[in-house]
């Protein structure tokens, strides 16, 4: 779940994009996995659903390098919208499991009103190389 102010908008990047509405000063949380309101599925479960569903998944969900779960943000999340960028991200991963049993992502520098937000999927995302092929 998003701890910042955001905004989705068409992206340079990848189809729609999160853009940060406020600066962002480094350090700052920006994203956690929320029990409330972000959702998990265990590696059989997954592999249980329907081939579409999986597929759908697949575009908007990682595999926990931590739980080994599929983390994924609910329908009509902001997060469905954040974009992979390995040169120029600006959120970094954090495993902390003070703040939570999934990673938490922090601004890695100071952020612009109007910057988009970004992060490298290697850094959390532990599915096998052939399932990465609508990463962009």
């Amino acid at each position: 779940m998003y701890l910042v102010k955001i905004d989705v908008k068409e992206s340079t990047i990848n189809g729609k994009g999160v853009f940060s509405v406020e600066p962002i000063k480094q350090g700052t949380v920006v994203w956690k996995f929320d029990f409330s309101h972000d959702k998990s599925l265990s590696p059989e479960d997954f592999e249980n659903l329907s081939e579409e569903d999986r597929a759908k998944l697949l575009r908007v969900a990682y595999l926990s390098r931590q739980t080994n779960r599929w983390v994924y943000p609910p329908e009509n999340d902001p997060a469905l919208f954040t974009n992979h960028n390995p040169e120029t991200n600006n959120m970094s991963v954090v495993w902390d499991k003070t703040i939570s049993d999934e990673p938490v992502f922090v601004a890695n520098r100071d952020i612009e009103a109007g910057e988009e937000l970004t992060n490298n999927y290697l850094d959390f995302d532990s599915r096998p190389e052939d399932q990465r092929e609508d990463w962009v």
